[in-house]
């Protein structure tokens, strides 16, 4: 009677647990589930015209973190390197959301002092992308690329960035004892319901005493006949007869010896009895204490997981895709090519454009924009010759639509070169585009255009960025830049020079050849002067790429000036019509002197090679002409 209690003791208890942590497996995927996002406000500060994200927002916790902005008037979101940012932002005031409070409600915004206003930062070519909106704007940040990545919020540069800002962020939603506390307690309602159904067998319930209950002695006894009637063979048959027929009551007989070293099966079956009763009533406790300590644990969990990550520095805040956690802005982009691909194409499609616009209209104010230095220079004098000269042959157009490799430094210091090879509508050859961009807030500007000289072969050089060098550093090479631009500028003067052997070009591409040629046939045909002709490297023009042998690719401008004198007085010298257009006119006795710029591509093989320089590409155009 006492074993029956237990059992239904224990297997109601059961049951009560199975169900209390069925119940919080279930809570746990369903009322105290975690809220799938996180969500903070920026408190008001300071206005400024800018505001910085910096990039631990994004990482801060896993998936895509959504931005909410309200504001008066048009406004931009733009996404650039952290690098780049900070230098686009400069000495400007802006305030930076650089963290979240310990409760996950509000951002963490620092103020910093500076100059009231900026530029407006629309249209820099150092965001990769940028989104506009008027009145409020709602921005998944996403990483563009590997790498670390911030945002910067502005109006025009002159009046406050919005203020009003929210971010929501993933929150972690993983319930990982959910599943396993609904299996164990299904298991342990199954546990008890096992328990109050099934029933032991009936040898296990015969009597506590020697004797048992009346039903068992009259069965004994009845078994007892029976093996009597059989006699000794059937008493040979038995092999392990649990007891034998009980016996008239005596102390000596019915007392068992408290020594004897075997039980009767009655007291066997009573011990195991007692023993299963004490081992199930401390199964149950066990059970019980594991079981309310995991509903107790999980729930603990199921608030934790509820309760935002507080602002952490980088090392602490989760890793996500394309960042390591602990690492700083400067170790991500440090060798990170300036332009992505998408963004390269972007300018080079403006810079285009902009010299469509100007060769056009021959108006050198469209170029200004996107073209300066040496090239602007140069298509600046074409037009003012091709405005007084209809025959004269005007510049290869540049063209973005057919885009053969881009070279991109990792130089991610200013001013910063790139460099694009292209060949579209009206490129007989391909030709190789210098473009640099001479402080954070300017934009790339074409420096250089240059024809590859026919049979020459570019070389390699990595896509994913390349190592630019300064023009007099010669490390790993043959020559420096400026000594590859100072040989070539020799070898173009000088018949005889001594870099004759030492800086060759194709047989099919004989610039060299027909420099040297037509410098001879003036001075042979001048009878009435005295010419003399020079090529010297121009400063500031020179940029140096590493190629992926080791050696380099010089790009820059040789100033070749053409000097000419007559020889005695009332001598005179005539000049083509597109030097008078510049000279202001056709005939001099007083002497004359022509400016070409001439644009080239150099290669230098690396230390060690004993290989000659070898001339890329290279071209002319008159930019001056006056009379002495």
């Amino acid at each position: 009677m006492i074993g029956s209690i237990l059992r239904f003791k224990t297997a109601v208890a059961l049951v009560l647990l199975g169900l209390l942590t069925l119940l919080a497996g279930i809570g746990q995927k369903t009322f105290w589930a975690p809220p799938e996002t996180i969500t903070a406000t920026a408190p008001a500060g300071t206005a400024a015209p800018l505001t910085v994200f910096e990039e631990k927002l994004r990482t801060l916790h896993p998936g895509t973190v959504k931005i909410q902005v309200k504001g008066e008037g048009a406004f931009l979101l733009a996404a650039g390197r952290p690098d780049d940012v900070d230098a686009w932002v400069g000495k400007t005031a802006h305030n930076t959301v650089d963290g979240v409070s310990e409760d996950g409600k509000a951002l963490q915004l620092t103020h910093t002092d500076g100059e009231a206003t900026a530029p407006s930062p629309a249209g820099s070519d150092l965001w990769v992308t940028t989104e506009n909106a008027t009145g409020e704007m709602d921005y998944a940040w996403n990483a563009p690329a590997d790498g670390d990545w911030s945002l910067l919020l502005a109006a025009d540069g002159t009046k406050p960035a919005p203020s009003s800002i929210t971010m929501t962020f993933p929150n972690d939603t993983s319930t990982p004892w959910a599943i396993p506390l609904m299996v164990l307690g299904g298991l342990l309602i199954i546990a008890g319901g096992a328990l109050l159904v099934l029933k032991p067998k009936s040898g296990n319930r015969s009597g506590n005493g020697t004797g048992g209950s009346t039903f068992a002695r009259r069965a004994q006894a009845k078994a007892a006949a029976r093996r009597g009637d059989q006699g000794p063979a059937a008493s040979t048959q038995e092999t392990a007869a649990p007891e034998t027929a009980p016996q008239p009551a005596t102390p000596e007989k019915t007392v068992p010896e408290k020594a004897g070293p075997e039980k009767t099966a009655p007291e066997k079956a009573a011990a195991g009895q007692k023993k299963g009763s004490g081992t199930a009533r401390r199964s149950g406790i066990v059970v019980a204490v594991l079981t309310a300590a995991a509903v107790a644990g999980t729930s603990v969990a199921a608030q934790a997981s509820q309760t935002p990550s507080p602002s952490a520095p980088a090392s602490s805040a989760p890793a996500s895709d394309g960042a390591t956690p602990g690492s700083s802005a400067e170790g991500q982009t440090g060798d990170a090519p300036v332009l992505l691909d998408a963004q390269f194409r972007r300018v080079l499609e403006q810079v285009a454009g902009a010299v469509d616009a100007g060769d056009a209209a021959k108006d050198a104010a469209k170029l200004a924009p996107r073209v300066a230095n040496s090239e602007l220079q140069v298509r600046t004098q074409n037009y003012k010759i091709r405005s007084q000269v209809g025959s004269y042959e005007a510049r290869m157009p540049v063209r973005s639509t057919k885009l053969l490799t881009t070279v991109v430094t990792n130089k991610r210091s200013w001013p910063r070169s790139v460099m694009a090879v292209t060949q579209g509508e009206g490129n007989v050859v391909p030709q190789l585009l210098t473009l640099t961009q001479a402080s954070p807030r300017e934009n790339y500007k074409l420096v250089s255009s240059t024809p590859l000289q026919p049979g020459a072969t570019f070389p390699g050089i990595g896509r994913a960025g390349t190592e630019t060098l300064a023009p007099a550093d010669k490390t790993g090479l043959a020559y420096s830049g400026d000594e590859a631009l100072a040989g070539l500028g020799d070898r173009l003067t000088k018949a005889d020079s001594t870099f004759k052997d030492k800086l060759v070009e194709g047989q099919s591409s004989p610039y060299i050849a027909d420099t040297l040629a037509y410098q001879a046939d003036v001075v042979k045909s001048g009878v009435n002067g005295t010419f003399a002709f020079t090529h010297k490297a121009a400063a500031d023009n020179t940029v140096v790429f590493r190629t992926a042998d080791g050696g380099a690719l010089v790009l820059g401008r040789l100033n070749f000036s053409f000097d000419g004198t007559p020889k005695a007085d009332g001598d005179k010298l005539t000049i083509g019509d597109d030097a008078a257009a510049l000279a202001g006119g056709k005939e001099t006795s007083t002497g004359m002197v022509l400016d070409f710029a001439e644009s080239v591509a150099v290669y230098v093989p690396p230390a060690g090679s004993k290989d000659p320089m070898k001339l890329v590409a290279a071209t002319r155009g008159l930019v001056g002409a006056k009379f002495k």
